[in-house]
């Protein structure tokens, strides 16, 4: 048949007629505009839900324990850094914990259009640990990075209407069922798309090279589309861990530590946990003698040794400056904790070697029972008090008195 080989649009188009080419066009413009306005309010909506989950549990910990100081900081840290129009924390009886709104003079009328369309609707995430509610994080999003993209397609589509509009009159009326022909299998994959959210699928090849480019364009939106949401994955897992670990040693930080703490101590185990606080005794006289530098390494060096003679299902975290912290699990007997103490006080047998240097280094253990403390504020205390006791003892390690564990050996 005559439209059996691949034709220009323009070949086809002189046979036409003008109602048929327009219905044509109209047809191909509204599925254009139609998937495109969808793609950019899906990719608005799921980098606003991604930001305000990584916002939730980053201020989790603030929240259970009303910090407000910590809230508000970590606020302004995200609207500095990520598209966000209001943030709003309340509290578990609707109380606001704290808000940041963008200055009015920084929103142009475009992305206020935007924001209209795509995030007049707040993302509402509660805030929870251990399935007990603590209050909500309100965000509106803010389509300041979606303007450009925004402005692109409103200039492609205007421009390719002018061109469009010039040809209209010579087109014939026996093309048409061929045009639909293309048309459809572009409308049915662009169905599909909206109803499965499959962003994988493409559309369909097609003979004639205007339809053709319209596709590999849409094609290629999708694939931009694909990157993006598997780029925002992977920077949602780093900023993640980024919130949860302490940049010098790779360790949990604080905020860790205390997540992982508060959900031991609300778990009931048939063995006993112990709390270790762990403080460099010379660090001081290190950083002094031998400068920060070489004190950031006996820190690194520390880390590591205390990790290596730790068994894997073991948390430890460093809390700051020179202070760690281990959670460990299934402590059977008092004397176990006395020769987990002696295991980890071997790591300093050895001294650090930086810059052609030999730096000796110490530290005292203190140690607390989670059956000896109603609530994880009194078992940091009781292990925060044994690590200063530890400090004046010549074996550098205390426990904090405690029920007895009458259980067999825990082995190291």
């Amino acid at each position: 048949m005559f439209f059996n080989k691949m034709t220009s649009l323009q070949t086809l188009f002189k046979r036409s007629q003008l109602a048929i080419f327009g219905l044509t066009v109209f047809t191909c413009t509204t599925i254009f505009i139609v998937i495109s306005a969808y793609t950019m309010e899906v990719l608005a909506k799921q980098s606003i839900n991604v930001l305000s989950h990584a916002l939730s549990e980053r201020i989790q910990p603030a929240v259970v324990f009303n910090d407000k100081v910590t809230i508000n900081k970590i606020l302004n840290e995200y609207s500095k850094h990520y598209p966000i129009r209001y943030i709003q924390v309340l509290d578990e009886d609707s109380h606001e914990l704290s808000s940041i709104t963008l200055q009015k003079n920084q929103v142009n009328p475009t992305t206020k259009l935007l924001d209209r369309l795509f995030f007049n609707v707040p993302v509402i995430v509660s805030i929870q640990h251990n399935e007990q509610y603590y209050g909500k994080l309100i965000v509106y999003g803010n389509s300041s990075n979606l303007v450009n993209f925004f402005n692109h397609i409103l200039i492609g589509l205007l421009i390719a209407s002018l061109l469009i509009l010039t040809v209209l009159s010579i087109f014939v009326r026996f093309v048409y069922q061929y045009l639909m022909s293309s048309i459809t299998p572009m409308v049915d994959t662009a169905r599909q798309i909206d109803q499965t959210k499959d962003y994988k699928l493409r559309l369909p090849n097609s003979p004639i090279k205007e339809i053709q480019g319209i596709n590999i364009v849409f094609n290629e939106l999708l694939n931009k589309v694909q990157d993006s949401n598997q780029q925002l994955q992977i920077e949602n897992d780093l900023l993640s861990h980024q919130a949860k670990h302490d940049p010098l040693t790779q360790l949990p930080n604080r905020t860790y530590f205390y997540q992982e703490l508060l959900q031991l101590f609300n778990q009931e185990s048939e063995y006993n946990t112990a709390l270790f606080f762990i403080d460099n005794n010379n660090f001081k006289v290190i950083n002094d003698k031998f400068g920060h530098q070489a004190g950031d390494a006996v820190l690194k060096e520390m880390a590591q040794r205390l990790k290596d003679h730790l068994n894997p299902d073991d948390f430890i975290a460093r809390l700051g400056g020179d202070e760690f912290a281990i959670l460990i699990k299934n402590i059977k007997q008092h004397k176990d904790l006395e020769k987990v103490s002696k295991h980890l006080l071997d790591c300093s047998n050895h001294p650090v070697h930086y810059d052609k240097t030999e730096i000796y280094f110490s530290f005292s253990i203190g140690i607390a029972l989670f059956s000896g403390a109603n609530s994880p504020e009194d078992l940091i205390s009781a292990a925060d008090n044994a690590m200063y006791k530890a400090k004046m003892m010549h074996q550098h390690w205390y426990l904090s008195p405690s029920k007895d564990v009458t259980r067999e050996d825990y082995s190291y």
